[in-house]
């Protein structure tokens, strides 16, 4: 379950909406994967498929989840008690 999003553009995404500041994001799958992370209990949840690429941070990222979107776009999240805190989507360049 998703319990708070980073920021108020990262939240706009989940609801439907097109946030300018995401050029070449696709909305759809990014809709599609914070609906899936909201559905789910557990991170092992998350399918192992090299599309999903779920994987831990490092550096002053570390402690924080990310799922691939599409190109450089993904979705970073800190998963604490089976629930996804801190939702954000980032460009990684």
């Amino acid at each position: 379950m998703i319990r708070s999003f980073k920021n108020s553009a990262s939240a706009k995404v989940y609801e439907g909406e097109k946030p300018r500041r995401f050029a070449g994001l696709d909305f759809d799958l990014a809709r599609a994967r914070l609906d899936y992370l909201d559905s789910i209990g557990e991170l092992s949840d998350i399918p192992a498929l090299k599309s999903f690429n779920l994987h831990g941070l490092k550096g002053d990222r570390k402690g924080q989840w990310a799922i691939s979107v599409n190109g450089p776009w993904r979705i970073c999240f800190k998963w604490l008690d089976g629930e996804a805190h801190e939702v954000e989507i980032v460009d990684y360049h």
